[in-house]
């Protein structure tokens, strides 16, 4: 009689759990707060020109127009902001503004208000001057100086943006930079918590220059030299940051 083997049991390998998955944390994106200059209809009711101040300002002038082609600035200044704050989405910024129609009533510390409430790497204030000189012409950045009490704690960074962008501005050949003037008694940056500059893109009363602001060509390219300034301001400051 032929004896049945028994089958041998089975040893089964216990598998080694698979180690948990931990997803990067997402980097959080940085703010810019983007002010177009203005607005439609000028306020010129007061406000303080900054914190414990007794000096008084109108809340927002009217601005000034293109000399050849009529363009009130302030409609210059949302159509550039609305170009360059595109840009930064791209580069992975959020972007809040600080008005995205022209009827609107938002003083300038009122602006500069929203970009501290939303904790902004930077707060940019975009215009465009005049003179009563039809010749002056020129891209500049008007930034707090070391003297201002209000801006003593954002003077260093607000500086150092501005140079950065306008490193980058100067590399287009059709660009005149008139590089960066200190101001102290711009309320819109004296209440800035937050990096603050403003930006003059040219002069609207140069007949050559109101015609390159109103060349949709010639403004995207002037904000991508700007979006560029951002974002090496930005990268230079996450790096000092480590």
């Amino acid at each position: 009689m032929v004896e049945k083997k028994e089958p041998s049991a089975r040893v089964e390998k216990k598998e080694k759990p698979a180690p948990p998955i931990t997803a990067k944390p997402k980097r959080k994106s940085l703010i810019i707060c983007i002010d177009p200059g203005h607005q439609q209809k000028a306020d010129l009711s007061t406000e303080k020109i900054g914190p414990r101040s007794n000096l008084q300002k109108p809340k927002v002038t009217g601005g000034t127009r293109g000399i050849t082609t009529g363009t009130p600035e302030y409609k210059l200044t949302l159509k550039a902001s609305m170009i360059l704050g595109e840009m930064l989405k791209e580069k992975g910024f959020k972007v809040v503004y600080t008005r995205t129609t022209n009827d609107v009533n938002v003083s300038n510390k009122e602006r500069a208000e929203m970009a501290n409430r939303n904790k902004a790497a930077l707060f940019i204030r975009l215009h465009a001057d005049g003179s009563t000189d039809r010749n002056v012409r020129g891209f500049s950045i008007l930034t707090p100086s070391s003297k201002n009490s209000y801006t003593s704690t954002i003077y260093k960074d607000s500086l150092k943006a501005s140079q950065l962008i306008v490193d980058e501005v100067k590399k287009a050949r059709d660009v005149q930079v008139n590089g960066i003037s200190l101001r102290d008694d711009l309320s819109g940056t004296n209440w800035s918590q937050v990096p603050a500059i403003l930006i003059e893109m040219g002069f609207m009363t140069n007949p050559i220059e109101d015609k390159n602001l109103s060349d949709p060509t010639y403004l995207t390219h002037l904000m991508e030299d700007v979006s560029r300034g951002i974002a090496d301001f930005t990268s230079n400051k996450m790096k000092s940051a480590r």
